[in-house]
């Protein structure tokens, strides 16, 4: 089913030319409590706010956002395009946040190895100026905090059925969050190694840390935190590139599809579960904590095991202007029609152009 969703992405038009949102912006940990609460509103306008784009099953504006996520999730993980992707969903996911629900504060990343070993006390999981803490009852569903009761309803092959906003905590899985992990990372010479360890441990502690539906690879983007993760992965990757700007502003590879069959999940293997050996090293993106599969009504693994026999889908792949498997700096980067495409070389320096940040 999501194969002909996916092939029927190429009837939607890909460029619009939509105008950016060039203003400077910050990321940081430290806001104000007022600021806390003018992102979460921001947020909260968007899940208000009816859909735009067309894109079917959407009944909101953060499905549409949702949507975008899911319908390449081949094709954003496990691949070259995994750090430029995230980068440039992050910008926008803040695009629409200025542009729809007038919001000019900060963005927040999480600090997840301050967290480690008490997610469950984490200020970012607090239920006033935070997003909402663990879930309950066997379905896990969120049921405090600014997203409370929370309804979703795009599945992982774009079909419809209403789920929760669930989260099972784990303080196991956040653990590969540690610092000795993230230094192994910043230790690697080559974009294509350093991408492929932080897609690893760094990138699964934050899903397996708050897993529900952040440990579902396609519908993750459904939890408001989300974007809070991909935050701090970021300022990873802009951390590793910051230590040789001359040749890391510029270096980007590795493949534009991975192993088809089936995409997985992001940066997996094959095992008793896609991924693999969730703590395993390399590139074993999502630990698997307790509660995992959900019951919340979302599916992790649309596809039955085993086989996973769907093919490459040439809607994408033939418009990421590589002109191969491999990714380059031409590689077109796709939000269906919510903000304008750009390239890999247009989100590769994050401190002005296109993304236009800084990280404090």
């Amino acid at each position: 089913m999501i194969a002909s969703s996916l092939f029927a992405l190429g009837a939607l038009p890909l460029a619009l030319g939509l105008p950016s949102v060039n203003s400077p912006y910050e990321r940081r940990t430290n806001l104000t409590s007022t600021e806390k609460l003018e992102y979460l509103n921001a947020d909260l306008c968007l899940i208000s706010s009816p859909p735009k784009s067309g894109l079917s099953g959407a009944k909101n504006r953060w499905d549409e956002l949702q949507y975008v996520h899911i319908a390449q999730t081949d094709y954003v993980h496990g691949v070259g395009a995994f750090l430029p992707f995230h980068r440039y969903y992050m910008k926008v996911h803040e695009h629409v946040l200025k542009t729809e629900c007038n919001y000019t504060g900060p963005l927040p990343y999480w600090d997840e190895p301050a967290d480690i070993g008490k997610i469950n006390e984490a200020a970012v999981f607090d239920k006033e100026t935070g997003f909402g803490g663990n879930g309950t009852g066997a379905a896990g569903c969120v049921t405090d905090g600014p997203f409370a009761n929370l309804t979703l309803r795009l599945q992982a092959d774009l079909t419809t059925k209403e789920y929760c906003l669930s989260r099972y905590f784990s303080d196991f899985a956040l653990a590969q969050a540690a610092q000795a992990n993230v230094d192994v990372c910043m230790a690697k010479d080559k974009f294509t190694d350093v991408w492929n360890c932080l897609e690893g441990r760094p990138h699964g502690a934050g899903h397996g840390g708050v897993s529900g539906t952040m440990i579902n690879p396609f519908t993750s983007p459904g939890d408001p935190i989300f974007f809070l993760h991909h935050g701090y992965l970021d300022k990873l990757w802009w951390d590793w590139q910051s230590g040789n700007l001359s040749m890391r502003l510029t270096d980007i590879g590795g493949n534009n599809t991975r192993g088809f069959g089936f995409g997985g999940v992001p940066g997996g293997g094959f095992g008793p579960f896609p991924g693999g050996d969730p703590f395993g090293g390399d590139n074993s993106s999502f630990p698997f904590p307790p509660g995992f599969p959900p019951t919340n009504g979302s599916n992790p693994f649309p596809f039955p095991f085993p086989g996973f026999n769907r093919t490459v889908n040439k809607a994408f792949t033939d418009y990421f202007n590589d002109g191969g498997n491999v990714t380059t700096l031409n590689h077109t980067l796709w939000s269906a029609g919510l903000m304008e495409n750009v390239t890999i070389a247009d989100v590769m320096d994050p401190r002005g152009g296109f993304v236009c940040t800084e990280y404090f």
